[in-house]
């Protein structure tokens, strides 16, 4: 039985205080999300974003990303195409 899987492009917005939480290792690990990063900008100093596209199951790829709002940062639509 093939198993579905969905592909979403997202923007991660990184807050000052979130900036070295190991948000990408937890998507992986955790929710079985593989991530292809296309645009960053991160700075310890300042915050930052990510921009990619997540690739798992359909309801893991939703539980993840609340539970990424759930450690303050945002998740929005990417600005790149």
């Amino acid at each position: 039985m093939e198993t579905q899987t969905t592909t979403r492009s997202v923007r991660f917005e990184y807050p000052l205080d979130q900036v070295r939480a190991p948000v990408l290792y937890h998507l992986i690990v955790d929710f079985g999300l593989i991530p292809n990063v296309y645009r960053a900008n991160i700075d310890v100093h300042t915050g930052g974003f990510l921009e990619m596209e997540l690739t798992g199951d359909p309801a893991a790829l939703e539980r993840a990303l609340q539970w990424v709002g759930q450690q303050g940062v945002r998740v929005a639509d990417p600005v790149s195409p």
